[in-house]
Order: C-alpha cells, then sequence, then structure tokens
C-alpha cells in the first residue's frame, strides 16, 4: 500500500481513466498485501472501464469479494457487497451467466447481516439480490425491515405490494388495507377543472397509457386488434407512450399507424403529463400498467378526465381514488369484489383477447408418443415460480415416472437456485431450463410448446400471454383458482376455452389433474384436438367480439362518469 501514489490514483479516477488505475494498483501492489479498499477500486474499474469484456467482470467479482472479507465487516464490506450485488444485477440484465454469482453475493450477505442489519443501504441492496435468487419471502422480509427503519415512500411501496403477488401470504382485503396507506404519499397535480361534460358526444378520445408500446412486451398481441376496431366506432384513440425516443423499435412504428393519434410523453415532467392529456381533451384515460415500475403511477391521483380505468398490464387495482374502474370479469373478481379499493366492471366473457399469431397452425401430436417420456413445461416468467410452486412440480415429476419438466423465462434469474432444489430431490435428469431466444426469433419460442405434452401454470401469478400461447398450439394448462384477479387469470382463460377440468380447486387436485392426463394419453389427445379445432373461435381469440364488448363497456363507463359530475 505504501507504493500507492492515491493522489495520483485520485486524480485518474476523476478523469475516468480505469484501464490506466488497474495497471497502477497491480504494478506497486501484490495480493497478499493489497488492502480492502484497492481490491473494491479494482472491482469497480474492472466493472467501469470502456470495452468492458467477460474477464473484466469476472476480475470484478473476484476483487469485490476479496474486499469484502479482508476488511471484516468494515464499511469497505459493505461498500464492495453492495458493488458485487449490483454487478451481478447488471448481469441478470443483460442475460449473462455470470448472474450465478448471486449465490456468492447471498453467502456475503447473510455474514454481514450481524454487523449491517439496520443499514438501509445494505437491505436496499437485498431487494435485487433476493429477487434474482427468486426468494419472494426473504425480499418481502427485507423490504418490511426497510418500512421499519424509514418511511413508507412511492418506491418501496410499489416493490411491496407488487412482490406480494408472488406469494399467496396476502389476501385481496391485504392490498387495499395497503393501498390506502400507500396511495396517500401522493400529491395531486395541478389539473384543470372539467366543465361542459357531454355524454353523446360524437366522437370520445380514448388515451391509452403505457411504457410498453415496443417488442420488449406482449401487451400488443392483446390490444393491437382492439385498437384497429376502434377506427371504425365513435372512439379516437391516443396513444399515450410513456417509452424513452430511444427504446423505439419495429413494433413500435407499427403501433403509430393503428393509433388515431400518437403522444410521446417518456422525457415529460409527471405535471407535463398531466397537462398534455388534458390539453389533447382526452375523455377516457386508460393506464395499462399499474404500479410496476416504468408507470408514472404519480399522476393517477389526479382527476384529469372524465372516466380513468385500469386495465390489462397489473391485474389488480392500483388504489388510486381519481381511478374509476379496474376492467375485469365474471371469473377474475367474485366475492371479494368489494375488497377492491377501485370499483370493478366486468365485460361479458372475458378481460381482454389476443390477436393470434401470423405463423400457421399445425397440429402437434403427442410429444409422448414419440420420446417415450412424459414432458411438461412452463414457460412463465421465473419471478412467478415460488416454493410452493416448485414443490408441487417436483411432486409431480416424482408420482409420473420418467417424466421431464422444461422450463424457460422472459427473466433472466440465477437459474443455480431452481436447478439446486431438484437436484436435491434426485431430479436433475428431469429439468431442462431453455435460454431465452432473441426477440426477432419468436418463432423458435413457440414451438417449445412442440415439445411439451401439458403446461404448468404458477400461482398465485398466473401465466397470462403464455397460457393463451399454449392453448393456440393446442397444448392445454393447469392451473389453480386463486382469491382475486392476479390469481384467477388461468381460471378465467381456461373456462372461457371450454376445458374447466384442467382448473384444479388446490394443490392436491393440481397434481392429481397432472398424474391423471400423464396416464390417460387418449383423453389428452381428445383435448388437444378439441383445442386445435376450437380455440380460435372461443373469446380468447373473438377479437370482434371482445372489441364490441369493449366499446360497449367504454360507452356505459363514460355515462355513468359524467352523471357523477352533475
Amino acid at each position: 500500500m505504501t507504493d500507492i501514489n492515491m493522489s495520483k490514483i485520485n486524480k485518474l479516477l476523476k478523469e475516468k481513466k480505469y484501464s490506466e488505475i488497474i495497471v497502477e494498483i497491480k504494478t506497486f501492489s501484490t495480493e497478499k498485501n493489497r488492502s480492502s479498499v484497492l481490491h473494491n477500486l479494482l472491482g469497480v474499474c474492472h466493472a467501469s472501464r470502456k470495452g468492458r469484456t467477460e474477464d473484466d467482470v469476472k476480475g470484478a467479482l473476484d476483487n469485490f469479494e476479496k474486499a469484502f472479507y479482508k476488511d471484516n465487516l468494515g464499511e469497505t464490506s459493505l461498500e464492495s457487497l453492495c458493488n458485487h450485488i449490483k454487478l451481478c444485477a447488471e448481469m441478470g440484465r443483460k442475460e449473462s451467466s455470470l448472474v450465478s454469482n448471486f449465490m456468492i453475493s447471498e453467502k456475503m450477505y447473510i455474514e454481514a447481516e450481524k454487523k449491517f442489519s439496520d443499514n438501509q443501504k445494505y437491505l436496499a441492496h437485498g431487494i435485487d439480490l433476493y429477487k434474482y435468487l427468486l426468494k419472494h419471502k426473504e425480499r418481502i422480509l427485507v423490504i418490511e425491515k426497510i418500512l421499519k427503519l424509514k418511511k413508507l415512500d412511492k418506491l418501496i411501496g410499489s416493490i411491496y405490494i407488487t412482490s406480494q403477488m408472488y406469494l399467496s401470504d396476502w389476501k385481496q382485503i391485504n392490498f387495499s388495507e395497503f393501498q390506502k396507506k400507500f396511495t396517500n404519499l401522493f400529491n395531486n397535480f395541478d389539473a384543470k377543472k372539467l366543465i361542459n361534460l357531454k355524454p353523446d358526444k360524437k366522437k370520445i378520445k380514448v388515451g391509452f397509457l403505457s411504457p410498453d408500446f415496443n417488442k420488449s412486451h406482449s401487451i400488443s398481441y392483446f390490444i393491437i386488434n382492439l385498437i384497429k376496431d376502434l377506427k371504425k366506432t365513435k372512439f379516437e384513440t391516443v396513444a399515450l407512450s410513456l417509452l424513452k425516443i430511444n427504446q423505439h423499435d419495429e413494433t413500435t412504428e407499427n403501433f403509430k399507424e393503428f393509433f388515431d393519434h400518437w403522444i410521446n410523453l417518456g422525457d415529460k415532467l409527471d405535471q407535463e403529463i398531466v397537462n398534455t392529456i388534458q390539453n389533447s381533451k382526452i375523455d377516457i384515460l386508460i393506464d395499462l400498467a399499474g404500479l410496476w415500475s416504468a408507470n408514472r403511477a404519480n399522476i393517477f391521483n389526479t382527476r384529469m378526465c372524465p372516466l380513468q380505468i385500469n386495465w390489462l398490464g397489473f391485474n389488480n387495482a392500483s388504489g388510486f381514488k381519481e381511478i374509476d374502474f379496474l376492467l375485469a370479469d365474471a371469473q377474475t373478481v367474485r366475492d371479494e369484489e368489494m375488497d377492491y379499493v377501485t370499483k370493478i366492471y366486468k365485460l361479458p366473457e372475458i378481460w381482454n383477447a389476443h390477436c393470434g399469431f401470423e405463423h400457421k397452425r399445425v397440429f402437434n401430436e403427442l410429444p409422448i408418443k414419440k420420446n417415450g417420456y412424459f414432458t411438461f413445461g412452463s414457460l412463465n416468467n421465473f419471478m412467478k415460480i415460488n416454493d410452493e410452486v416448485i414443490n408441487t412440480w417436483i411432486k409431480i415429476l416424482k408420482k409420473v415416472k420418467r417424466s421431464k419438466l422444461i422450463l424457460k423465462s422472459s427473466l433472466f434469474i440465477c437459474e443455480d437456485v431452481l436447478r439446486k432444489k431438484f437436484q436435491n430431490e434426485g431430479l436433475t435428469d428431469s429439468l431442462e431450463i431453455l435460454k431465452k431466444v432473441r426477440r426477432n426469433d419468436f418463432l423458435s419460442h413457440i414451438n417449445i410448446y412442440d415439445k411439451i405434452d401439458v403446461c404448468l401454470d404458477t400461482f398465485p401469478f398466473n401465466g397470462v400471454t403464455t397460457t393463451f400461447e399454449a392453448l393456440w398450439k393446442n397444448v392445454p394448462v393447469i392451473t389453480k383458482t386463486g382469491y382475486n384477479f392476479n390469481s384467477r387469470c388461468g381460471e378465467s382463460i381456461l373456462k372461457n376455452a371450454n376445458i374447466e377440468n384442467f382448473v384444479a380447486i388446490d394443490l392436491d387436485d393440481y397434481v392429481e389433474k397432472a398424474v391423471f392426463y400423464s396416464k390417460n394419453i387418449n383423453e389428452l389427445e381428445k383435448v388437444r384436438k378439441q383445442l386445435f379445432d376450437g380455440i380460435l373461435k372461443t373469446p380468447l381469440f373473438d377479437t370482434k367480439k371482445f372489441s364490441k364488448n369493449f366499446c360497449d363497456a367504454l360507452d356505459d363507463m363514460h355515462k355513468q362518469a359524467i352523471d357523477n359530475y352533475r
């Protein structure tokens, strides 16, 4: 350490000359005498330098780990631990296998708890750590510790609510009770008073607010035909895009053609967004994202338009007092209707409809016929997989001899966590985790269903897009009934697909159904043939009928909203 010229190092750091700092530290110190501070700095420089390679990332993670242990739970230990977690999370976002280093992060994190258990920086990094390790309960416990140390804020509140959606610990009443406290944090923005409201306007402007008008999100399959159909009605469509301009892609450009108007809001402040919406004279404002982080939830505590609606992206009420309705259906919201902060409007059959795919449908025979073993599958986002789901799937694999489970996710997480759970049960060869396909190679994704005999849904956070995909490919899905909108999506989809027998009433029933269809291939084949012949005629893919129901609902809600102002 004595040979290191720290003033020179600090100067290079200000100039962001990371490669020169690496040379300087490695030249004038050895692994043995290098301090924890220098190890941490080396890690930062490897992670930050231009043209960073995979070896740089490995070197950075290694140095952060060395810094952690050399400092013996001092401040540098905390700093290097946080850096290790941040870099692992970045690897997850970049879909690198180096995200598996989260297993090392967790060891350090658990050790650091005895010193930093009440440290907000330490706890904040635990949120990302446990997200990528699929440890939902631990993540929620970290958030609750943060809430004991500081006042509830908008970011932590959003993360807390969305984290609860992955477990069955909260019923709908718990969501609404927390949302009432949470939405008190939001101020009203300046908004012009609504005047001269007319229920019988010749043209009614409908604004769709979303951060997801691009290829990275499945929303396009559920709204693109609706937007086209609305052109032939009295409704005039306005895309209120929260994307940054550099996030636009070919899907964005397609959307621009279908909407009557397109407004870019990604670079605007919340007050500017409120002003723009009001100046655009939007009559009906539809929030497509709810409390997910990229949305501007802030603005929905403000009355901007006569009618303000939650729909599609969140599958629960966002809880804001100025949202008039949550769009649902008779299957997704039932006895607990009064437990939603927002009034429920139930569409006649299903709360959404899918436009299908351009690819030709071909009847795919049961894979078991050529494989000789039964294949289950789930292509749901891995965040939806909790311990209860894993344990249930393990039970199924143990009961169905020579069976296999294929998993694939749109989110890149620490897959070693999943593998380890199956390995511990002697099911190493029964699990296959497929890598994500490139966004422009959708056909490879959809054809994965050709390898699957029956799909297994996640719970309580059901699949939606993936269930539509499976049924389009005539692969049935086993789901479990739930207790609120988010946990009943699978049930609504399957009942509208006319395969109600695949809806389990509890965990035992879920396992029994999986075992039954694995042993009754003829019955399964009949269902697959039924899906192939009839699924496109069901409410799931009848977008014309859905568009009519949607328009009727908008008309009814708009009249109700205007009556409320009289």
